[in-house]
């Protein structure tokens, strides 16, 4: 009900809506995945070093 109200207080069609949903789980899922693999401990990494260790690289 609340998200009926929501979208026609914006005038966003149906089409909108579901893609809004499809793209919202599509993002949470691909950021489950990349936190599952560690894909962030990368930067936790990279932002601990001395700025002029990064320039080496």
């Amino acid at each position: 009900m609340l998200s009926t109200v929501f979208a026609m207080a914006l005038d966003l069609g149906p089409i909108t809506v579901g893609a809004i949903v499809l793209f919202g789980v599509l993002f949470i899922a691909m950021f489950g995945i990349s936190s599952a693999f560690g894909g962030f401990q990368g930067i936790f990494a990279w932002t601990q070093e001395k700025p002029d260790e990064q320039l080496k690289k």
